[in-house]
């Protein structure tokens, strides 16, 4: 387990959990001591484990998108802590009635004292969001170190890099971007190696798991 902080916001990283190998997240308002989890993969107890770890009783799960290795142990976290869902109500894969809070491009979320903006970047998902305070950013599947999620066509590819060139990329370039899965890595980082991705000519129907340097 390792853990960041971010002025008041203090980030508890776990993992991997479940057969994607998806990073456990507890972002925790270091002043009130609330907390939220982002997302819920498979292997609950990891989650719970971390969670008591941290001396933390999380109140909600700010969801990034809708896949089922993301929300796998959502109904054993709800039922642990009694956790509240906030997520995009456009992702398809959610049960009806699961979402408590439904979210949309715009709006800001209270983990405590701590302000999160809800940053709407579809492309992956239809709903996929990513989350923002200060100079972190979690962004579920959306981007990674070396390119963008994974794609299911080439219409969503294009949205997808619509979504991390106009909305991710507008962050400072020192932001950390906290993924679903894998190592973290900044804006900054990430934009130079866009930067050699755009500049070369690509398949017209490229989409699937794209990289960066090599697609």
């Amino acid at each position: 387990m390792q853990t960041f902080d971010d002025g008041n916001l203090r980030i508890v990283m776990d993992g991997p959990a479940g057969a994607w190998g998806n990073n456990i997240f507890i972002v925790i308002d270091r002043q009130t001591n609330e907390a939220a989890f982002i997302d819920a993969p498979d292997e609950p107890e990891k989650s719970i484990a971390a969670a008591e770890a941290a001396g933390v009783r999380p109140t909600q799960v700010l969801l990034t998108h809708s896949h089922g290795d993301h929300t796998a142990g959502l109904s054993e976290l709800k039922r642990h802590f009694d956790c509240r869902l906030l997520a995009d109500p456009r992702e398809p894969w959610l049960e009806q009635g699961q979402v408590d809070q439904p979210l949309e491009h715009g709006q800001q979320v209270q983990v405590g004292s701590l302000t999160f903006d809800v940053i709407s970047v579809p492309g992956h998902t239809p709903g996929s969001t990513t989350f923002v305070h200060g100079k972190s950013a979690f962004v579920g599947d959306t981007l990674f170190p070396g390119g963008p999620g994974r794609s299911a066509s080439h219409a969503d590819l294009e949205q997808e890099l619509e979504s991390i060139t106009t909305r991710l990329y507008a962050l400072s370039d020192d932001t950390t971007i906290y993924p679903g899965h894998g190592d973290t890595t900044t804006i900054g980082a990430s934009k130079e190696e866009y930067a050699v991705f755009a500049s070369k000519e690509h398949d017209p129907d490229l989409h699937g798991d794209v990289n960066w340097h090599t697609s």
